[in-house]
């Protein structure tokens, strides 16, 4: 299934943009998740941008690590790398709080990965 920013890396005059989740969801065991998990935080990311008009030559990328819980809340929230900017910075961080909580794991998901996991994405403005 194509994810949301498969469509963006397309060459053209349009800006393009793309998130990397940092994990592959066909190889993981809770693939439906973490493909739900993807496109909320890919679809609110596409809203903030075009909320605020977003048309820019800026080049570069976000990289945010955050505390997944089973619950489906979001803690410890961090910038990792940053090379677009605050206001860029800001609607990637937005991207993935504004959406929460996400789904409650599975119980076998719990059972597998605990009460929490660690995640990274890198949104890039290319």
């Amino acid at each position: 299934q194509r994810l949301p920013g498969e469509k963006m890396k397309q060459d053209g005059g349009v800006p393009r943009r793309a998130l990397d989740p940092g994990f592959d969801v066909a190889s993981s065991p809770f693939g439906a998740y973490d493909r739900a998990l993807i496109e909320a935080v890919s679809h609110r990311w596409y809203s903030l941008l075009d909320q605020h008009d977003y048309i820019s030559n800026t080049q570069g990328k976000v990289v945010l690590d955050f505390r997944l819980h089973a619950d489906g809340s979001i803690t410890q929230l961090n910038v990792a790398e940053n090379s677009v900017g605050e206001m860029l910075c800001l609607l990637c961080q937005r991207a993935i709080l504004d959406p929460q909580p996400f789904g409650v794991w599975p119980a076998d998901m719990r059972r597998l990965m605990g009460a929490s996991r660690d995640i990274r994405f890198t949104f890039y403005y290319n």
